[in-house]
């Protein structure tokens, strides 16, 4: 992918410019229609689930979806990323299962060695600070059931924030650094177009923002840097995204 730098920081930018992008950036953010669960066996259940769940939930659609992708995907027999809803992170270290039964286990296991602090499920909930979320590892590894109490604790993030950006930051973090780091990596998963591709996003053709690129170029957005959002945004990238340099979102152009 070849990059070239197109405005500089956003600030810099002529005010007419300023005002197309920030009506580019209000159709990319605007609520995306929940998921579709597809037919796949247990590559689609948190999907599933979560398309039961976020309706009517109060959250923002798509967003349950994008926390997900963010705490546990992987790469898909498509090829593409998913949740997998057997997934545990402990001690700073990620885990899978094949199965349900095979994660309950796992998760036992840990716990019989003392372990207490571990995320399990779709949601990646933590059993040592939300210990009455489940009445058990069956119920915590539910994909519904997961969802169903991440979305609760997000209503109750956000009834304590001044806007769902820092909410879904303390989801992950109540260090700010690191929770808005975060934020924005479950921003560009919901913006879907971003994930696994540097971290560039890429704009809606609009009258004034054509003329920013060469021909054969797409005007772009690029968020914490280049650098960094390829790191940030890769599906293995960990539980620990990586803080960003250039903080100031900046225009580019991409080849199409």
């Amino acid at each position: 992918m070849t990059i070239r730098d197109a405005a500089g920081d956003l600030r810099r930018m002529r005010p007419s410019v300023r005002a197309l992008l920030g009506a580019a950036l209000a159709l990319l953010l605007a609520p995306a229609a929940p998921a579709r669960a597809q037919d796949g066996g247990d590559w689609s259940a948190c999907r599933a689930a979560i398309a039961a769940v976020e309706p009517g939930s109060g959250l923002p659609p798509g967003l349950l979806g994008a926390i997900a992708l963010v705490e546990a995907g992987r790469a898909s027999p498509s090829g593409r990323p998913e949740p997998w809803p057997w997934s545990w992170n402990a001690e700073g270290e990620g885990g899978t299962a094949p199965s349900k039964a095979a994660a309950v286990a796992a998760v036992a296991a840990l716990q019989a060695r003392g372990v207490r602090s571990i995320d399990v499920g779709c949601l990646q909930v933590n059993l040592l600070h939300h210990p009455d979320a489940f009445p058990g590892l069956e119920a915590a590894f539910d994909p519904a059931t997961n969802a169903r109490y991440a979305a609760r604790f997000l209503n109750r993030l956000r009834a304590g924030s001044p806007d769902w950006g820092e909410a879904i930051g303390r989801y992950h973090s109540g260090e700010p650094e690191r929770g808005a780091a975060y934020s924005r990596r479950v921003a560009l998963a919901r913006l879907g177009a971003a994930w696994g591709r540097g971290g560039a996003v890429p704009l809606p053709m609009m009258r004034g923002l054509a003329g920013l690129c060469a021909p054969g170029l797409q005007p772009a957005l690029l968020i914490g840097g280049a650098a960094e959002a390829r790191r940030f945004l890769r599906p293995g990238a960990g539980r620990q995204p990586p803080l960003p340099r250039n903080p100031r979102p900046r225009m580019a152009c991409l080849r199409r």
